[in-house]
This record gives structure tokens, sequence and C-alpha cells, in this order.
């Protein structure tokens, strides 16, 4: 890494840590008033999240109802950053003061199986804290994740991923890595929500009646190495943070293996829709998640 990349990543670091020594309470307020300029400054990103909130309730909620949700998740996403550096300050014995966990006797269940553990949640809440799982449980962790071009900031967010335990595989190199560590009994864990930009490394499946382009990965390799999938999410309630497990998923396996694929990706999304749906404000709608179009979906366009 160069010398000017070594002074910026220290910076970041020094930074954050600063960060971490304000208050819960003062940081959420300072969240709200930075989401809330966010919200005012950044147009591109406000449009973008309007139309995505728009285009996923359709005629489900109102103007008024939308833009206040669209505001709700800058302020959401600002208010991480507090909790984040106040987390990565904690020693890692009292990280399970930040939040309940419901759900463990699931993960027990899947790690019994002997099979590697496949988990899955989406950008729900604040997901960094997930990461804790890998210190409470006691259970490998292998964390699939997309390389940030930055590069000090890129190995900042490694490291404090890997504070509690968590191995970190980027996700353009990572199949070999996660076939390995199902077979050490690690649970392998995926950000299922986001976009995947080139077709035929996805699927299109129905995320808010809209068809959306997912990786194939995670149903490819439950069909493959038979591990079970288990959803985890977190997300707050009445200002307290929950991470809650799920029971493992149903696998469907049938002779078709493209139908397959398609079929328990759509599973895992109705269950990340169901709790988005939930805590609509808590999500990362400000991402272009539709971004990729099917094909015929464009041709129509054309015509």
């Amino acid at each position: 890494m160069k010398l000017t990349d070594n002074i910026i990543y220290f910076g970041i670091s020094t930074f954050m840590s600063l960060l971490g020594m304000i208050p819960i309470s003062i940081g959420n307020m300072m969240g709200d008033i930075i989401g809330s300029t966010w919200f005012f400054l950044d147009k591109k990103h406000r449009t973008l999240t309007i139309s995505n909130i728009q285009h996923a309730y359709e005629n489900e909620k109102n103007e008024k109802e939308i833009k206040l949700i669209a505001k709700k998740v800058f302020k959401n996403s600002a208010r991480m950053l507090f909790e984040h550096t106040k987390f990565h300050r904690m020693k890692r014995e009292d990280l399970h003061k930040m939040f309940s966990i419901t759900g463990l006797d699931n993960l027990k269940a899947a790690h019994e199986e002997g099979k590697g553990i496949l988990g899955f949640t989406g950008h729900l809440g604040n997901w960094e804290l997930l990461s804790a799982l890998a210190y409470i449980t006691k259970i490998d962790f292998a964390v699939v994740y997309k390389t940030i071009e930055f590069a000090p900031l890129n190995r900042y967010i490694i490291k404090k991923r890997e504070f509690t335990g968590a191995k970190m595989f980027p996700v353009h190199n990572a199949l070999d890595a996660i076939v390995k560590s199902l077979k050490q009994g690690s649970l392998a864990g995926i950000w299922l929500d986001q976009n995947v930009r080139k077709r035929e490394r996805g699927v299109f499946i129905n995320f808010f009646n809209q068809k959306a382009c997912t990786t194939k990965g995670l149903a490819r390799l439950a069909l493959s190495t038979k591990a079970p999938v288990i959803p985890v999410f977190t997300f707050k309630d009445k200002g307290k943070t929950h991470i809650v497990i799920l029971p493992k998923m149903p696998l469907i396996k049938t002779k078709d293996m493209e139908k397959d694929i398609l079929d328990n990706t759509q599973a895992y999304h109705s269950v990340i829709e169901k709790y988005v749906r939930k805590y609509p404000e808590q999500w990362f709608w400000i991402h272009n998640r539709w971004k990729t179009r099917p094909l015929r979906e464009l041709d129509e366009q054309n015509n």
C-alpha cells in the first residue's frame, strides 16, 4: 500500500476512534442532523431513494409517507456511523450489550448438521453489528464482501469486520474459500440484496413487484453442498436493536437446476422483503437495487 494510502488509513482510523467517544444519545442526534442535511443537499441520491420507494410501494403509500420514509433512511444511515464507531471501541466480551439476539437455537441446530452454514442478510438496520455473532457464538464466520475501490477505506472496513473474528473474502474470488470454510463447519455469510450488474452472473427474481438481478451464488452453493441456509437480520424496534436468526430455509431441489436456483433465490428474497416491509425506513433504499434490467424489458422499450 502506498504511503499516502497508509496516512489516509490512519487518519480514518483516528477519526472513527474519536467519534466512538461520543455517547450514543448524542450520536443519534448528530446522525439525525447529518442525515437531514444529506437528504436536503444530495439531490441525486434523494431522487433515487424516493423513486425506489415509490416503485416498490406503488399505490400503498402516498407522497408524504414516501418522502418521510426516504428522509428517515438518510438519518438511519448517518446514525450507523456513530453506532459503528461505538461498537468498535467496546471490548469483545461486551458486544452483546448493544443488542438482543433471538434464534440462537436455530443457528445451533444448523451448525449441528455438520455441513457448515450459509447465512444471508440484507442491508437492514445496522448490518455491521452482525459480525459480533462470530465472537458471541464461537462459530467461525466467513463473510463475502464487495471490495471498495478507495483502498484506505476498504482496509479500514475489513479490519473492523475482522475485529470480532470473522474472516473476509472478496466476492470476485470467494467460491473456493467458501466451500473450504463450509467443510470446516464455518458460517459463510453474504449480503444478498445488492444489484448484480452482469446479467449472466445473476438471476432475475421479484423483489417488491419488480424484477431485480441477484447473485446465483447462494442458491448454487446450497444445492451443491446441502449446507443449511439461514436468514439473519438486524433492526431497531422501539429504540432497541435486535438481531434475529430465523430457522433454516427449505431447500427446493428438483431435476431442473436453473429453475431450482431461481426458486430458491426467490424464496430468500421473499424473506428479505418481509423484513424490509416491517422496517422500511431502515433499509438502504439509497442503493440502485433495480438498476440492471432484463433484456426482454429493454427490447420492449426500444421497439
